[in-house]
């Protein structure tokens, strides 16, 4: 097993396994994110903040519509809710909720006000087989109102044919009911190096075979692997493999560079106090193409506990 260690650095939590940088855990500005991951050749396989789109981080988290579900005295009252009708993938009011906020895009995270995923904790624990980083989340709006807790535990694990991120996290309404609506922009998100983009020379490869954006956007599959040319001579890539509880869920897939799971691409979920909802997945950094890391023999070490 390899020796791990925890280098931090201005909110960065950065693992060494044997003196190898393998990844780190971003505290964020505006929210949470792993940056950079390496495979065990030492190409990083993810970007942060790319042109195109400012919030892409990594992996991360994010929901383009949370808005607050209110009861009928307090609609009497208070002005942060309304009757509006909802409209699918719009912004505006639902008919019992207050204004939407977006924990996902690009304008959120710029222009202010601004609303915020923050850390409120940390834990961590270093083993043998690997750094685990346990977080406590406060997901607020731009008046600093508290929308969603989140319960993150991201795992760091450091191997000879790949590299390993397993991130599963909890989300639980604070107290009230929060609907997170139905939205295109949503889930868990993995924004993959430039050179390693399907428009730069790269791959996507679903579970049946299926390649590139045309073939695996939108379809529902066990896994999906993207990779390309990190160098002249070396191939590398990161497959993204959800767990069971995040089965089913059709696959945002770009040529360009995301891809992303899901869970509320065609329904919006209420979450009442009390209740809790996970969405995970792990994320594994190879060198070489789909078929040379044996993806699918990866993804049955997974589903076996492996």
């Amino acid at each position: 097993m390899p020796n791990y260690e925890i280098r931090e650095l201005q909110k960065q939590m950065k693992v060494y396994a044997d003196g190898q940088y393998v990844a780190a855990v971003q505290e964020g500005k505006f929210r949470p994110y792993v940056y950079p991951f390496f495979t065990p050749a030492g190409h990083n396989v993810l970007q942060i903040a790319p042109a195109d789109h400012l919030h892409h981080l990594g992996i991360c988290v994010g929901h383009e519509f949370v808005s607050r579900l209110v009861d009928d005295a307090e609609l009497e009252t208070s002005d942060r809710n309304g009757w509006e009708q909802y409209q699918p993938y719009g912004g505006g009011r639902t008919a019992r909720g207050s204004e939407a906020v977006d924990f996902w895009g690009t304008e959120s995270f710029l222009l202010g006000p601004l609303p915020r995923i923050l850390v409120r904790s940390t834990n961590t624990e270093v083993g043998e087989r690997g750094v685990s980083f346990d977080q406590e989340i406060e997901w607020r709006d731009a008046e600093d109102y508290l929308l969603l807790c989140e319960r993150r535990r991201t795992t760091v694990t450091a191997g000879s044919d790949a590299n390993i991120i397993d991130l599963v996290t909890n989300l639980e309404a604070p107290g009230y009911p929060v609907e997170l609506r139905k939205a295109k922009d949503a889930g868990l998100l993995v924004r993959v190096a430039d050179q390693i983009d399907v428009l730069d020379g790269g791959r996507i490869v679903n579970a049946e075979g299926r390649e590139n954006e045309e073939q695996t956007f939108g379809r529902v599959s066990a896994w999906v692997d993207y990779s390309g040319p990190v160098t002249r001579d070396a191939v590398a890539g990161v497959s993204v493999f959800p767990i069971p509880e995040s089965d089913g869920h059709p696959w945002h897939t770009r040529d360009y560079g995301p891809m992303w799971i899901n869970p509320w691409q065609h329904e919006p979920m209420t979450l009442h106090p009390g209740q809790t909802y996970t969405i995970g997945a792990r994320f594994v950094a190879h060198d070489g193409s789909c078929e040379d890391a044996d993806v699918a023999r990866l993804f049955r070490g997974f589903r076996e506990g492996r």
